[in-house]
């Protein structure tokens, strides 16, 4: 079935008129693209990620393993199933697209999902560095997300549909990178990382690439709508918001801001909490164990970074004090 048709169809639309190519997918994978539509009085807009399989994969780093090419894979399944079957559950301050239904030939391995237009619906802005309002936006949105789907302890196979662990950079997942890296502690260190964090006592459903690109902006309050939901599955909250602030913020913005911004979360978090009936000693317990786990949350992704391009931007002796400090605390441990 081609997008136009399956369009009309799950839309129930008189014409299909392809707008644009909004971006390219990873390697090749695949395109996002809006299309206009007549016929239907309450969507003139949307968006289509048409997922297919390349028949050569083109990664910018070289990492063109066919490990790498299922997870990518397994990825587009992921984010079907979470528009599918989780989205719907999200806190309204914790905004995502609506999906109005996907479809994947098992025969080709082509993916659709079709989803609501952010722009038309207001969120028609994008993250600049100049805009620190935004930035406390999308803190607030990790917050919504990750107390909305707070667990203590969940059972062993949840969430069955989704990464049993969440992010693009978990150890388990990257272990070419792994093997590249320099020997040194870090190296040495990065199973006992991802165990600190793969055994929190809670667990919630994480962004898994909660970068500031994947977030939409409504400019008059700004409110914020997030996309891009490949890597959600299980695991702590810091995870997101070290990637955040590393996304958003300069090596000295970070220096100047971090602690602000910490406290801006936690505060968010146990607000979030304890609005949905958490007693505030449970908001604490997982405040506390969380502000010990951020030190490891950033160290897994610096990790993560120092195996697949040592030389990334992201590489800042910022990041790497944060890192120091969790190794730190495992000598402690």
């Amino acid at each position: 079935m081609t997008p136009d048709i399956f369009i009309k169809r799950q839309c129930k639309a008189r014409t299909v008129k392809r707008e644009e190519v909004i971006q390219s997918l990873w390697s090749g994978y695949g395109e996002v693209i809006r299309y206009s539509l007549t016929g239907n009085d309450s969507v003139s807009f949307v968006i289509a990620k048409h997922c297919s399989i390349p028949l050569e994969v083109d990664h910018p780093k070289g990492w063109h393993s066919n490990y790498g090419h299922q997870r990518k894979v397994r990825s587009y399944e992921v984010e079907q199933n979470w528009y599918r079957n989780w989205a719907s559950r999200c806190h309204i301050s914790a905004r995502v697209a609506l999906c109005y239904g996907d479809f994947y030939d098992k025969h080709t391995g082509q993916r659709l999902t079709l989803l609501e237009d952010l722009d038309a619906a207001g969120y028609s802005d994008r993250y600049n560095a100049h805009n620190s309002d935004y930035l406390i936006s999308c803190i607030n949105w990790l917050a919504a997300l990750h107390a909305g789907f707070i667990y203590q302890t969940p059972p062993l196979e949840w969430p069955h549909d989704l990464w049993k662990k969440g992010t693009y950079w978990h150890l388990d997942t990257r272990q070419e990178e792994w093997s590249a890296m320099a020997e040194g502690e870090l190296k040495s260190s990065a199973a006992e990382l991802a165990k600190y964090l793969d055994q929190a006592c809670f667990k919630t459903l994480v962004h898994g690439d909660a970068k500031v690109a994947n977030f939409c902006f409504s400019p008059p309050d700004n409110q914020v709508a997030a996309v891009d939901f490949q890597y959600t599955g299980g695991g702590v909250g810091v995870q997101d918001l070290a990637y955040l602030l590393g996304s958003a913020l300069s090596e000295s913005e970070l220096a100047e801001n971090i602690d602000y911004l910490l406290e801006h979360y936690f505060s968010e978090l146990g607000r979030e909490l304890m609005a949905q009936g958490e007693s505030q000693a449970f908001a604490q317990e997982v405040i506390e164990e969380w502000q010990y786990l951020f030190p490891i949350a950033w160290a897994d992704f610096h990790r993560f970074i120092m195996g697949w391009s040592p030389t990334h931007p992201k590489n800042t002796p910022f990041s790497q004090k944060i890192t120091e400090q969790a190794l730190s605390q495992l000598r402690r441990s």
